[in-house]
């Protein structure tokens, strides 16, 4: 009987499933970023009472009530309304109702820019 005399391979050691996972991650990384533009939201600290300058404007004050519509003085508006109220040359003041959706605070104060408004205040209450 012959047998043949056993072979001493040296190890070695395969890179393909290394190089199928560094592939699947940067997948992954591709599909879960985001390339668009990121777009600020400028949110300013509220005025101490002991500063005059802000409060010597005159302010155009517009509430967002917990149904989304805007509240001028004591008349509710809905936002396509809005521009019919509104000058470009005023200064306005975004405030909301406790209840009040952010997502309708942020469509007025688009609705607001779109009119032609450019000195806009968003007044966020914790």
């Amino acid at each position: 009987m012959h047998l043949e005399p056993e072979r001493h391979r040296s190890p070695s050691i395969s890179l393909t499933p290394l190089i199928d996972v560094v592939f699947i991650l940067l997948v992954f990384f591709m599909l879960a970023s985001r390339f668009g533009d990121w777009k600020d939201l400028p949110v300013n600290v509220l005025p101490s009472e002991e500063s005059t300058d802000q409060q010597d404007r005159d302010w155009l004050t517009l509430t967002v009530t917990e149904s989304g519509q805007v509240r001028i003085g004591d008349t509710d508006y809905a936002l396509g309304e809005l521009a019919a109220q509104l000058d470009a040359g005023q200064t306005v003041l975004i405030t909301g109702e406790p209840d009040a959706p952010l997502q309708a605070a942020l469509a007025t104060l688009d609705a607001v820019r779109a009119a032609g408004v450019e000195d806009v205040q968003l007044e966020l209450m914790p």
